[in-house]
């Protein structure tokens, strides 16, 4: 047999209480009284302190509520039923109380029902030794249990389905910042007029060649805020066109922006905006992750990662929602579910080349037949998806403990007319796609691992990268100069086209060589230029390159002074030289002109008297050549790409 011991406020057991008599009603029904134990009860301390506060008008509990606990033995239970009369339970026997209970429930309409737990819940022993707020029964000697703390109730509001999906924190947070958003971020888009313009570049040439948004209105109307996000993030992406430049504001009537200042102002305002959680449809918020990913650009080290980030985001929004599962042909949307799909997993190979991550989707989790959903796709995105195909091959070259020790490793990859005729994109909206090829052209090949870079290359890694760097320049240079979309393939083409320039020139043994590798350099430094004010890798490498350059000048005039060429400097100034406007100022940083470097190489007439000169064996000791190298070389490096934004650091 159980036996519970009563207990006062601090813990100390209770002395037991016996009734001498029963009051005369019981005595004459012969019931066991509790009239009398009730007494008792309601005159002690504890009895006056410790009940319940919404049941000061009856010391008892509810038996109802006494029984959520479950934790009570037989005995308990029987004595708590036949000796626990409710407040809101009419007893037959107390006939006065079944007038007063409507009246203790419209008293108590504003209080939450006060959980019980019984002795015999751990939570209950819990409670009580930690809650100030608890009150222990006193129903039968010593009590059964412990009440929690009333809680008041919350008034009803139009939102409390959102507060039921949501932590009240979460939203507290987003309702705080809506006022800010609307100010600051979600403010700042273009005007109609400059929107319109932007729009139409975007989806003419960028959007065909990587369909994440789709060009006529959905059939569900979109909410406002998502919308505003759609139209930021196609301006950011179409601000890179030529044709945009006049059109690059944020407000109406506002000043024309430069397109860096126009990109960061869109890109933390949509980052801003997606990071409170306002938008709440996953299969947008996938979208706007993805695009946001390709075409935003960090501004600063601390923001390097950023891209990257956002395509981890997409990739979770996609295994959440499923995409990567394949649909039945009924599905109501079939077409749509494996182009953003496609877009993704393009995107995710993208990101690899670009910072040196590891690929997040994986053939082998993926529901899709790839190679037949890359032939469903429209004719410009089909090629993008071929070239990415081949890219995977290519990624797989990079990949921990697979470079071969005795030989160089060449991928075969098709021609780019072959591709183009097999993905029917024979109306291409732009050559960037080309660009691309090339640049992956340049990674297919990988030299062994036995082989430094100051070693002459094997023939089949030289022939493949220099041609392909030598197509990259001549295509952004010359063939369609300043009429280009610059999306994110393009700057990093011509970083790949630099790198191969300058191993050439750094390490090539002949001085035809090396002078063919620093005009490339020079081109190359040119065209990054042209684009620094849109790109932050090209602004870091232009920086870099432009210090390379001009160190080489000092070496070049101390060494041709230290081999009597005195007239050196006279014989290798160029003729435009004396052709500049007054108005230029004259300093000694390099003016990389396109005429400059058509004459670029003159100075390299040194190497007429000493053909075994290393030029950057006389380097100033303080110049990082060593980091330099690293830099330039490991942009050849799927696996070190990644360390690039910590340049700034070190050359801005």
């Amino acid at each position: 047999m159980v036996r519970f011991v009563g207990s006062d406020p601090i813990g100390m057991p209770l002395k037991r209480k016996q009734v001498p008599h029963a009051c005369d009603r019981c005595r004459r029904r012969k019931k066991r009284c509790i009239h009398t134990e009730s007494r008792v009860h309601e005159t002690t301390p504890s009895s006056s302190t410790l009940t319940s506060p919404e049941h000061a008008d009856n010391p008892v509990q509810p038996a109802t509520l006494q029984g959520r606990s479950g934790n009570h033995s037989p005995a308990s239970s029987e004595s708590s039923q036949t000796r626990i009369p409710s407040p809101n339970y009419s007893s037959n026997r107390d006939a006065d109380k079944t007038s007063s209970a409507p009246q203790n429930e419209t008293k108590h309409a504003n209080v939450h029902a006060t959980p019980f737990y019984g002795d015999l819940n751990p939570e209950a022993i819990l409670m009580e030794a930690t809650s100030l707020c608890c009150r222990r029964d006193v129903s039968a000697p010593g009590g059964v249990g412990i009440w929690q703390a009333p809680m008041p109730n919350r008034p009803i509001s139009h939102d409390s389905n959102i507060s039921g999906l949501q932590s009240s924190s979460r939203k507290a947070v987003q309702d705080l910042l809506k006022s800010y958003l609307w100010k600051y971020c979600l403010s700042c888009r273009p005007p109609s007029p400059d929107y319109d313009v932007l729009r139409r570049i975007y989806f003419e040439k960028m959007n065909p060649i990587f369909p994440i948004f789709d060009e006529h209105p959905p059939s569900t109307p979109l909410d406002e805020v998502t919308e505003i996000l759609v139209q930021q993030v196609v301006s950011l992406a179409a601000a890179s066109d030529p044709e945009a430049t006049q059109h690059l504001r944020v407000q109406v009537g506002g000043p024309l922006l430069t397109r860096q200042d126009f990109n960061a102002r869109l890109s933390h305002s949509v980052l801003t905006t997606l990071d409170t959680g306002l938008v709440t449809d996953r299969v947008w918020l996938t979208r706007l992750s993805a695009a946001l990913s390709l075409y935003t650009q960090p501004t600063s080290p601390e923001e390097a990662d950023i891209p990257a980030q956002l395509n981890s985001r997409a990739v979770h929004q996609m295994h959440t929602l499923g995409l990567h599962m394949a649909v039945d042909d009924r599905h109501e949307k079939r077409d749509m579910i494996p182009t953003i799909f496609c877009c993704l997993w393009a995107l995710d190979r993208i990101t690899s080349a670009f910072y040196g991550r590891a690929c997040l989707i994986h053939e082998r989790d993926v529901g899709w037949n790839i190679e037949e959903c890359i032939r469903r796709q429209a004719p410009p995105f089909r090629l993008l998806l071929m070239i990415v195909d081949i890219l995977e091959r290519v990624i797989n070259l990079y990949r921990p403990g697979t470079r071969q020790e005795d030989k160089p490793a060449v991928i075969v990859i098709p021609t780019f007319e072959q591709m183009i005729i097999d993905a029917e994109a024979l109306r291409l909206p732009s050559s960037c796609l080309e660009v691309f090829y090339h640049s992956v052209a340049i990674l297919s090949t990988q030299s062994p691992a036995d082989i430094t870079s100051s070693a002459l290359p094997s023939p089949a890694v030289n022939s493949r990268r220099s041609l392909s760097a030598d197509r990259i320049t001549s295509i952004i240079g010359e063939e369609f100069a300043g009429q280009l979309t610059y999306m994110p393939l393009i700057p990093y083409g011509v970083s790949l086209s630099l790198s191969v320039s300058y191993r050439k020139m750094r390490h090539s043994k002949v001085p035809m060589f090396r002078t063919r590798g620093k005009q490339m350099f020079k081109k190359n430094t040119l065209i990054l230029k042209s684009m620094d004010d849109m790109f932050w890798k090209s602004k870091t490498m232009v920086a870099m390159a432009e210090q390379v350059l001009n160190e080489m000048d000092r070496a070049v005039a101390s060494l041709a002074q230290e081999n009597g060429l005195t007239d050196f400097p006279k014989r290798v100034e160029p003729a435009h030289h004396g052709e500049r406007s007054e108005a230029q100022p004259e300093d000694r940083t390099l003016d990389y002109s396109m005429h400059n470097m058509m004459d670029g190489g003159n100075e390299w007439m040194l190497f007429d008297a000493v053909p075994d000169l290393d030029v950057f064996g006389h380097f100033d000791p303080r110049f990082d050549l060593g980091a330099v190298d690293a830099a330039l070389d490991g942009s050849l490096e799927i696996g070190t790409s990644t360390n690039w934004f910590d340049w700034q650091q070190q050359w801005l």
